[in-house]
This record gives C-alpha cells, structure tokens and sequence, in this order.
C-alpha cells in the first residue's frame, strides 16, 4: 500500500467519507499519515460534491492514535508536508463565516471546515484518534467502540486541545476523570457521559450514520449549515448579547442568497429543496 493509500476519500450523494485506511495497524498514525489526513479534511470542504464530512476508520478500528513504533525515531513531529498546489476556489471554501478567527488550521482542520464534520467510532480511538473524533461536531459510536485518553500513562498532558473540548462537552469533573486515570470507556459509557450522541449495534453504525449525513445533505441550505456551526463553535465561550448579534448579522446575510429564496418556495410548494450553494 502506498502511503497515499492510507487515507482514503469518497464523495456520494453530498457526503464526503474519509477513511483511516492502515487496519492492521488499527489505522495507528503515522505523521505523514495524519497530514494526509487534514489534506483530506481541506479537499473535502472544498469540494463542491460535499455537503457533509464523515469521519470512519477501516477494519476493525476507528484510530488508535499514534503509532508508539514512531516515537524515539525523530519521526514523531506533526510538522506538516510540502506545500500543496493552489487549488481553484470553490464554494465550499468561503460560505458562511470564517472559523479561523478562532481557531487554527492543523488540528482544527475539523472544527473550521465550514460543513458538518461527523465521526463514525467503528472501534478503538485511542490517543489522538480519540482528539480527532473530539474535534468533530458529532460523534457516534458502535457497541464495541473503546475510547481513552492515554496521556497520562505516556506522561504527557492532555494533548492538542484535548482537555479544552472535553471540559466543553462533559464538564470539568468528568473530564478529569477520564484525563488523570486515562481509562478506558465502551460507546455506552461514551454515550451516558455525553460524548458520543448515539451508540449503534456495530453492523449498523455506518448505514446509520451514512444515513443522517446524507439527510443533512439533502434537506439543508450549506450557508445555513456554516452559520450554525460557526455560532456554536465560536460562541463557546461568547457573552449572550455578541452571541445574539452575530446570529442577527447572519440571518441577514442568509436571507439575501439564492437558496434562501429556494427553501422558502420548496417549503411553499411543499417539495424538497435543491439548495446549490448560492
């Protein structure tokens, strides 16, 4: 396998599917790997096919971080790759507000793609593949999914943002439960803690999650996507009245497009809408 095999990409019916594609290794990380795999991320919000991302590991195993064998080598650095060729500004790169006001590129490829980002957990996701399905809007989980965050036994912090977006999504308290034991958890826990929206039995996550990424696709506006996941993303931490401006500033904004005037009239005439971006 080549290394650029190790990521895999697929667009149908509006939804981009990148897969960690090194199952023998259950999808372990290597550092080319993991910037192949943002390169993937970037291609999939440019990408005027795509609509919504999801986020899936072959085999047996979401990711289960990076790979140890790396460690000690000087290979371990996510220092990124040589520049890629300028690519033809599509759509799918300025609809809707701009996340990295507040967030960098890098390890937030996930949260500043202006389209929803959706992990599918299909097994472990350990270490940083627990961080990058942290990074998604949305996660679910199969029965047999197991999660931790291992840093503390590698005596290091809780890495790239890790402790930020867990203390977000499930408070303080659990998230230093799961930081300072760095046990493990199923997708049931996962679920009952609040990190996961759903557990699947595991022969139906992907037709699940497949499923409601394609409904999202089809039946909402793409700027209107890109509004609601900048408001929530960049209004963590907003005061209420900032949070309630900038929702107003959007909806003007929305309200002058194409296919604002497309889901009213689809709404009227009651059909599905055929939103294009515009």
């Amino acid at each position: 396998m080549s290394e650029q095999d190790l990521i895999g990409y697929g667009v149908d019916q509006g939804v981009a599917t990148i897969t960690f594609n090194r199952p023998e290794k259950m999808n372990a990380l290597t550092p080319a790997m993991l910037q192949l795999f943002f390169r993937a991320v970037r291609r999939a919000a440019a990408d005027p096919e795509s609509r919504v991302i999801v986020i899936t590991g072959a085999g047996r195993g979401f990711c289960a971080g990076l790979d140890l064998g790396v460690i000690g080598t000087g290979g371990a650095s996510d220092a990124p790759l040589p520049a890629e060729p300028a690519a033809p500004a599509q759509w799918g790169d300025d609809v809707g507000p701009d996340l990295s006001r507040f967030f960098s590129g890098g390890w937030n490829e996930l949260i500043t793609a202006r389209k929803p980002t959706i992990a599918a957990i299909n097994g472990p996701a350990f270490g940083w593949g627990f961080i990058l399905a942290l990074h998604c809007d949305i996660r679910f989980a199969s029965r047999s999914a197991i999660m931790n965050a291992t840093f503390a036994r590698l005596g290091v912090p809780a890495e790239k943002g890790s402790g930020w977006l867990l203390a977000r999504l499930i408070g303080s308290a659990r998230a230093l439960d799961l930081l300072y034991s760095a046990r493990r958890i199923d997708g049931v826990e996962a679920e009952r803690l609040g990190i996961v929206n759903s557990v699947l039995a595991d022969e139906a996550l992907m037709d699940h999650v497949t499923a409601y990424a394609r409904q999202i696709a089809s039946v909402a506006a793409p700027r209107a996507l890109a509004a609601m996941k900048a408001q929530v993303w960049s209004a963590l931490d907003d005061p209420y009245d900032v949070a309630f401006a900038d929702a107003d500033k959007e909806q003007d904004l929305c309200t002058q497009t194409a296919d604002f005037r497309e889901g009213v009239a689809s709404y009227r005439e009651k059909r599905a809408p055929n939103f294009r971006g515009e």
